[in-house]
């Protein structure tokens, strides 16, 4: 698919708004996990701990529940397992305080965001 229009009859402009609307939130998303990264000096439960733990928790499970676990086969299923790593990793930091696994919450955020970022470039 060389040009805009090809990919338009592929992908219905729902579609492209709906990866746009994904592409922005795996990018907040990806945001906060670094920011959050860098409040490990901060107190157990920080007002800015609950603020991104409590976004990016709310857009891992948003983007969970869009997927399509029958349809969308071992890419769904994939990226379900990566969501429930990102929000495990918040959670940790919210809970106890433990900033182990948001390195590699950061790693999965960034791939994904890549991915999608790809696809908003094909669709745009």
């Amino acid at each position: 698919m060389e040009n805009k229009n090809e990919i338009e009859n592929v992908i219905p402009k729902s579609s492209v708004e709906g990866i746009k609307i994904v592409e922005k939130l795996l990018k907040q998303m990806h945001k906060d996990i670094k920011d959050l990264m860098g409040y490990e000096n901060l107190e157990k439960k920080h007002k800015n701990i609950i603020k991104s733990v409590g976004r990016v928790n709310k857009i891992a499970l948003t983007l969970q529940k869009t997927l399509d676990l029958e349809k969308g086969g071992e890419i769904a299923k994939n990226l379900d397992h990566l969501y429930q790593h990102i929000r495990y990793a918040v959670i940790r930091v919210h809970d106890d305080h433990d900033f182990t696994f948001l390195q590699g919450a950061e790693k999965v955020t960034a791939s994904i965001n890549e991915g999608w970022s790809k696809m908003s470039l094909a669709a745009a």
